[in-house]
């Protein structure tokens, strides 16, 4: 019999093993970085668009910047054995800093155009729509969603609100072996949201709404049908609407198949037990029909820039919604439910992100892709918001055991250069497993 398909969650740094994006190419060796004002040898090519001093990060100049994020890159790159590696700093809505280093695939070297899946970041995204629909009155975000979809289980008792910051206790359907069994013997068949809300339902229901916190991916796929529903239309048409139209993110595409547009950065992984390509798994067991994106770094970078940073998209009160997590202490581990967490503000939840420490995150991991975006608000570090973006994938070499738990790599690099960039700031900290 064949390893199982291990599937690992977007936060498995920091609970453990769940859903994986890994993206893998050949290893290779770096190209000439050019920093604004001079060259370096070896690495990866870093540049900068701005000019003078960038106020809010401790590097000061656009040169010092790249600078930073070319050494703690080519690190990372080198000693984990990427096989590519794109990173930007955005700062006050300006790009500072930008990172290339890597194959796309088979001698083609990467760029800051390639495209990859983005996974739970358009978890964001999807919350962010829900937001932008109850400012227009379209939903309430604290009504029982039998309003909308009386069929789902526990719709009196389950609202939006509990749909989006992971408190419905609506069962993970990565959690059912029977679905993991399935998606194991082949990953390219298409899943429908039925079936993800039917290997959910087999398994019960957690916890009583609103008592406790698990992550799941089935209950974004509940609150995609209800934003149908409630918007009288697709959940890609809304998420354009209300998200990617207004910020002109024209490189986020949504795609319920495998399709990935070009220049395609392609996934190799070794989780079934043999190295393979897995660009092109079906990923519409991931997310909500609509809600299946491939993207940018930059325009992954450019999201949580604006809408987290700088406050576009959302009325203050909304994004108030979207960072406030449950009290600190809210949640506890439950018999059953393997992501049932203590929220602590180490590790908390809003509303589609993650909050750590001061900064707020999305860390995707999926059949070799690994990209993290993190984003410092204004409020916390004198009226100047940070964003760093990380997208990368690996080699056979960049983990010792693949049976186990795999690292985010991109992840560990945000955090690093978070803290090195805004240092007066508690920056989020790295758990991941050590190899």
């Amino acid at each position: 019999m064949a390893p199982a398909l291990r599937l690992r969650r977007s936060f498995t740094r920091r609970v453990g093993s769940g859903v994986a994006l890994a993206l893998i190419v050949a290893f290779v060796t770096g190209c000439v970085a050019e920093p604004a004002g001079g060259s370096r040898p070896g690495g990866g090519d870093a540049v900068s668009s701005a000019a003078g001093v960038v106020a809010g990060i401790s590097s000061g100049t656009p040169g010092e910047t790249t600078r930073v994020l070319a050494d703690a890159a080519d690190a990372a790159f080198d000693e984990h054995h990427l096989g590519s590696l794109l990173a930007q700093i955005r700062v006050d809505g300006t790009l500072v800093a930008q990172y290339s280093r890597g194959e796309a695939m088979g001698g083609e070297p990467i760029t800051q155009d390639g495209r990859f899946r983005n996974g739970a970041v358009a978890i964001m995204y999807v919350s962010a729509t829900l937001l932008r629909m109850a400012e227009d009155g379209l939903i309430d975000l604290d009504a029982p969603i039998a309003q909308w979809a009386p069929e789902l289980p526990y719709a009196d008792t389950t609202t939006p609100r509990m749909l989006a910051q992971m408190t419905s206790g609506m069962p993970d359907h990565v959690q059912n072996p029977e679905f993991l069994a399935a998606l194991n013997a082949d990953p390219f068949r298409d899943v429908t949201r039925d079936e993800v809300l039917e290997s959910s339902a087999e398994l019960g229901h957690w916890f009583e709404p609103g008592t406790n916190w698990g992550y799941s991916h089935a209950g974004y796929f509940a609150l995609g049908l209800v934003l149908e529903r409630a918007g009288r239309a697709p959940l890609d048409e809304l998420i354009s609407h209300y998200v990617l139209d207004p910020l002109g993110l024209t490189e986020t595409v949504a795609d319920q198949s495998p399709a990935v547009p070009e220049p395609v950065v392609h996934a190799f992984t070794a989780e079934r037990g043999v190295w393979e390509d897995a660009t092109y798994w079906n990923p519409s067991w991931t997310l909500p029909p609509g809600a299946v994106e491939t993207t940018t770094i930059g325009d992954m970078a450019e999201s949580f820039e604006q809408i987290i940073g700088r406050g576009a998209v959302l009325e203050p009160a909304s994004l108030e919604d979207m960072l406030t997590p449950p009290p600190a202490g809210f949640g506890s581990s439950l018999e059953g439910c393997p992501t049932c967490h203590t929220l602590t503000p180490e590790f908390s939840y809003g509303l589609g992100v993650f909050l750590e420490n001061d900064w707020v995150m999305q860390t995707p991991l999926f059949a070799g892709y690994l990209s993290a975006v993190a984003t410092l608000p204004p409020d916390r570090n004198d009226g100047h918001s940070v964003t760093i973006a990380v997208a990368a994938t690996m080699t056979e070499q960049s983990v010792t055991d693949w049976t186990g738990t795999l690292p985010n790599r991109a992840t560990q690099l945000v955090d690093e250069l978070a803290a090195t960039l805004v240092p007066e700031a508690v920056a989020p900290v790295f758990h991941g497993p050590a190899d």
